[in-house]
C-alpha cells in the first residue's frame, strides 16, 4: 500500500493550503483493484465542501476529510473495516507496508491480526527500493 502526499506547504497566499491532499492506493499481487483508491483532504468534510468534492471525483474512488489531510490510525482502521477485510472474503492475507506510525497502532495491529492479515514492515529509508508507487508519485 502506497501513501503519498501530494500538494504543497501550507501558505496563505497560495491558496495550496486549501488544495493539500494524501492519495492512498492499494497494489494487488494479481493487479486487480479490490480496493478503492481513498483521497483524503485537509477539513471537516462537512457541508457544501464535501458534497462539491465528492462530485468531482469518479465514484470508484472515495473521498474523506481530516484536519490534516493525512493517513492516520483512525482511517487505517476505515480502510481496513470497510473496504480491505471485506475484499479479503475471509481469506488469510499478506500486506506489506510501511512503518508509519498510523500503520502499527496496537488497535491495527489487533485489527489485522484478528483478520488473518500478515504484515511485512518495510524499514525505514528503503523507501527507494521497494516503494515503487511512494518513489514514482512523490
Amino acid at each position: 500500500m502506497g501513501e503519498n502526499t501530494i500538494g504543497a506547504q501550507s501558505s496563505s497566499t497560495s491558496g495550496w493550503d486549501k488544495r493539500q491532499r494524501t492519495i492512498q492506493l492499494t497494489v494487488f499481487a494479481d493487479w486487480v483493484p479490490h480496493v478503492k483508491p481513498l483521497v483524503f483532504f485537509r477539513g471537516k468534510g462537512i457541508g457544501p465542501t464535501i458534497v462539491t468534492e465528492r462530485r468531482l471525483h469518479d465514484n470508484r474512488v472515495i473521498v474523506k476529510f481530516n484536519t490534516t489531510a493525512y493517513a492516520n490510525s483512525t482511517n487505517m482502521l476505515e480502510w481496513l473495516d470497510e473496504q480491505l477485510v471485506p475484499a479479503l472474503s475471509n481469506q488469510p492475507f499478506f500486506l506489506l507496508i510501511d512503518l508509519f506510525a498510523a500503520h502499527k497502532t496496537q488497535e491495527v495491529l489487533d485489527t489485522l491480526w484478528a483478520n488473518d492479515i500478515t504484515v511485512s514492515m518495510i524499514p525505514g529509508g528503503c523507501t527507494g527500493l521497494v516503494q515503487p508507487i511512494d518513489v514514482s508519485i512523490n
